[in-house]
């Protein structure tokens, strides 16, 4: 597992990336597993 400062640069990058940044805020774990199916890098969470 990473550390916290490689979730970080991770993280980060995404921000940079080329395009939107799009974090979805998923209900459950099944809606989870299903946007991350779908390929989105990272979710928000509440």
């Amino acid at each position: 597992m990473p550390d916290q400062t490689a979730k970080f640069a991770r993280f980060k990058a995404l921000h940079a990336g080329p395009g939107a940044f799009v974090i979805p805020n998923p209900w459950d774990a099944s809606s989870a597993r299903l946007l991350a199916s779908l390929g989105f890098e990272a979710l928000a969470n509440t």
